[in-house]
């Protein structure tokens, strides 16, 4: 990252540095406190995001518009999870480790439905990231290029970008999931299980809610950052000019 990113990378890799740190010595220990695992989790997400696209490209519109968009997006995924995987009575006991919980010697109380929803809104993070600061990048660059651009044309700059990265961001969190469960597939598959009862185990519910909420999340980050970016873009530019 660094030979290749230059001043760049090396924020880039302080920022990696810096959202394990937050994840580990922030987020796990208030989950381990009892505290509400979806608030936590788009709380730190929040801060981590803003944390990370400052440092990496500064305070500026470009950053302020990601960020929004970003932080909108995961809290799109965190409640499309928390209602899907309600109405689909996932339980949260999907995994070994989710059941080991219950028997560890401190005894909290863990909200384990929360705890899933939690890790779905961490798991898209990265990509909605990815996206937010893509478009709102765009409409920076084209906004540069041609600074009579109105907001309506800004937006629609930015909507186009956000169009062609929209498929193989979403394909990445969908592949990732199903990479994950690969060998369990094939077991199925060994058995000649039923495709509707194989859609309906937990553990391949939670994954396939995993995937959906996750891009549904990352594709209305898209409008969102294109808009804010449009319209900020295009106000502070006016100011500027009646100076």
């Amino acid at each position: 990252m660094i030979v290749i990113g230059g001043i760049k990378g090396l924020k880039s890799v302080i920022s990696l540095g810096v959202t394990g740190a937050g994840i580990f010595y922030i987020l796990l220990p208030m989950l381990f406190k009892g505290y509400d695992p979806i608030l936590s989790t788009v709380f730190v997400a929040a801060v981590l995001t803003s944390f990370t696209m400052i440092l990496v490209h500064g305070f500026n519109i470009k950053t302020f518009s990601g960020i929004i968009g970003t932080t909108s997006g995961v809290v799109v995924a965190g409640v499309l999870a928390m209602l899907v995987g309600k109405a689909a009575r996932l339980t949260g006991f999907s995994s070994e480790e989710m059941q080991m919980l219950l028997y560890i010697p401190q005894q909290v109380d863990f909200n384990f439905q929360g705890l899933l929803f939690a890790g779905m809104i961490i798991g898209a993070l990265g990509a909605v990231m990815d996206v937010g600061i893509s478009v709102a990048s765009a409409i920076e660059e084209v906004k540069r290029v041609n600074p009579l651009l109105k907001k309506k044309e800004l937006v629609q700059a930015g909507m186009n970008v956000g169009r062609d990265i929209m498929g193989t961001m979403a394909n990445t969190l969908i592949l990732a999931y199903t990479g994950g469960a690969i060998p369990l597939i094939l077991i199925f598959m060994a058995y000649e299980m039923p495709f509707l009862k194989i859609i309906n185990l937990d553990l391949i519910a939670t994954e396939i809610v995993r995937a959906l909420t996750g891009s549904i999340g990352l594709i209305l980050a898209i409008p969102i950052t294109a808009v804010v970016a449009g319209m900020l873009f295009t106000r502070f530019e006016k100011k500027d000019s009646t100076k």
